[in-house]
C-alpha cells in the first residue's frame, strides 16, 4: 500500500516530482544526441560523400523488393504545399525502350562532344591517369559510354509539370517541378546506394524537346507532363572510387552578403 501512495504523492511545491524527473531524462539526451552524431560523422553525410555516378552496368536483376525500397525514398521528396508536380515511369521488363534511350543518348553524345577537341573537357578528369584518360574521352566523342540505358535494371523516366496543381498561378518547371524531381532522384540515389547499387543520370535523353516528345509518345505521357531524365539503376561492374573533387566550402558559400567567403569553423577566430 505504501509503495501504492508514493506513486500518487503530488509533487513538491516549486520543483518536480520524480516521475517529471524522469519524464525529462529523454528530452535532455535528445538535446545532446547530434553532438554526438557530429563527432562521429553522419551516417547520411558518408552516403552522400561516397555517391558516385555509374555507367557501366551488368544487366542483372535486382530484387523487386530493393526497388520498392529506393521509390520509396522518392515518394518521400520534399513538394512545395504538397502539389507534387512529379511523376515517374518506372521501365524494367521493357528492354526495346532501353535501347531506344540508349540510342538517343549516344546520339546526343556525338553531337556534345564529337566535335569537340580532346584538351576541352580533359582538365576536369584530373582525376584519371594519363593512360586512361584519352580512352575514356573517347567514348564521350563515339557516344558509347552513354549508352547505360540498356544494361540498367531499372529505367525511371523522371516527369514534372507547370500545370498539375490546383493554383491560380502558374508555377514554372524551373523552380518547381524541376526541383522536386531532383530531391526525389537524390532520395533514390542515396538508398540505392546504401544497397549497394550504381545510379547514372542520363540527363541526353530529355535535352532535346524532340527527343522528349518521342519519348511522351512512346510512353503515353499527357502533353503537360515533360520527361526530364532517364534515371538509371543497376548493378555495377566495378565500384567507382575514384571521382571529381569538390571547392572547399569557400569556394561554393557566401557568408552573410555575396562576395563574403564562408568561414570553415577550423579557420574562425575565437571571440
Amino acid at each position: 500500500m505504501a509503495a501504492k501512495a508514493a506513486k500518487v504523492r503530488p509533487a513538491p511545491v516549486g520543483g518536480l516530482g520524480p516521475e517529471a524527473r524522469v519524464a525529462e531524462q529523454p528530452k535532455a539526451k535528445a538535446v545532446e544526441e547530434p553532438k554526438a552524431k557530429v563527432a562521429e560523422e553522419l551516417h547520411s553525410l558518408r552516403l552522400i560523400r561516397d555517391r558516385r555516378s555509374i555507367r557501366e552496368f551488368t544487366g542483372e536483376k535486382i530484387p523487386d523488393e530493393h526497388i520498392e525500397l529506393i521509390l520509396e525514398a522518392a515518394r518521400h521528396a520534399p513538394s512545395p504545399e504538397n502539389m507534387l508536380m512529379v511523376r515517374f515511369v518506372v521501365i524494367r521488363d521493357d528492354q526495346e525502350t532501353k535501347v531506344f534511350l540508349a540510342d538517343i543518348a549516344q546520339e546526343m553524345a556525338v553531337q556534345a562532344f564529337g566535335g569537340a577537341p580532346f584538351e576541352l573537357t580533359s582538365g576536369r578528369l584530373w582525376y584519371i591517369g594519363d593512360p586512361y584518360r584519352a580512352s575514356q574521352y573517347a567514348k564521350l566523342r563515339d557516344g558509347e559510354l552513354f549508352r547505360y540505358p540498356e544494361k540498367s535494371d531499372t529505367v525511371i523516366i523522371v516527369c514534372a509539370s507547370e500545370m498539375w496543381h490546383d493554383a491560380a498561378y502558374q508555377y514554372p518547371n524551373e523552380l518547381f517541378g524541376s526541383v522536386v524531381a531532383g530531391m526525389a532522384i537524390l532520395n533514390m540515389w542515396l538508398v540505392a546506394s546504401e544497397l549497394g547499387y550504381g545510379c547514372g543520370y542520363e540527363a541526353l535523353v530529355c535535352s532535346d524537346p524532340r527527343h522528349a516528345e518521342l519519348i511522351r509518345d512512346r510512353l503515353g505521357i499527357p502533353p503537360i507532363w515533360v520527361p526530364l531524365t532517364a534515371f538509371c539503376i543497376g548493378k555495377r561492374v566495378s565500384p567507382r572510387a575514384l571521382g571529381p573533387s569538390r571547392p572547399p566550402l569557400e569556394g561554393l558559400m557566401y557568408q552573410e552578403r555575396w562576395g563574403l567567403p564562408y568561414k570553415r569553423l577550423a579557420f574562425r577566430k575565437e571571440k
